[in-house]
């Protein structure tokens, strides 16, 4: 077998491990309409780059019928490749969203990595005590109606330290929120806060999920990372989903 033989040979088993693992972490991990405000986009394209360009190159540099050392070079490789599969999955692990948190006027998604166990800890509903080891859960947030409370919320939010999205100790069930919902989110009309472009790609991504623009209203959805549009059914208030276009 010749080194490019061999190298091909390599690149195509590194493109069916990569594909396997991007097609798990964009199936459990990151929506696609996700991707692009998690900014997943980049890291799967790092780690992708890195394990299909370095395994094949250095086969095609190592390789040589029968070479002594050939197998134990061949299996450095591998280790090289799996090293940098492993710490782009952890990576990508560590910073997956686990809330998409629903307030009175908008949506956020939030990041493993934006809540501590601390303050995991301090949930009151069960479910909301552990991080979403697969898609994010749905969740509503309420502002407390203690003043003081209220002042540490801003002053967290001001420090850097975490806005009330990122507490789940004020975390309700989604129900709770819907007529917030329903009174604040927008029908698919332009108007003076949103261009009738960013409308036509909101009604564009309701067709996706078979809905008719009349069907649908939309809120922002913001993260510490970027930006999309949520979709809820404008009779109901429950969750459509993610669309991909910034407000």
């Amino acid at each position: 077998m010749t080194r490019w033989k061999a190298s091909f040979i390599h690149l195509l088993i590194s493109i069916a491990i990569v594909g396997s693992v991007a097609a798990y972490i964009i199936y459990f991990w990151y929506p696609l309409a996700l991707i692009p405000m998690a900014k997943a986009d980049k890291l799967l394209g790092l780690v992708g780059g890195i394990d299909l360009i370095v395994g094949p190159l250095l086969t095609l540099l190592v390789y040589k019928t029968g070479k002594a050392t050939l197998k134990m070079d061949l299996t450095v490789i591998a280790l090289i490749q799996v090293v940098f599969l492993f710490i782009g999955l952890y990576t990508m692990f560590m910073s997956r969203p686990v809330f998409i948190v629903a307030s009175s006027r908008s949506f956020d998604l939030v990041f493993a990595a934006d809540i501590s166990p601390q303050q995991l800890a301090q949930a009151q509903i069960p479910q909301y005590k552990t991080l979403s080891m697969t898609k994010p859960k749905l969740v509503g947030v309420k502002m407390p109606a203690d003043p003081n409370e209220q002042m540490r919320i801003v002053n967290s939010a001001l420090a850097g330290l975490g806005d009330l999205q990122m507490m789940p100790e004020y975390y309700v069930e989604y129900s709770e929120m819907i007529p917030d919902i329903l009174a604040n989110s927008m029908p698919l009309k332009a108007n003076a806060h949103i261009s009738a472009q960013a409308i036509a790609l909101i009604a564009a991504g309701a067709k996706t999920y078979g809905r008719t623009p009349e069907e649908v209203h939309f809120m922002r959805l913001g993260s510490s990372r970027g930006s999309a549009i949520m979709l809820v059914d404008a009779k109901t208030g429950q969750v459509i989903g993610p669309v991909s276009a910034d407000p």
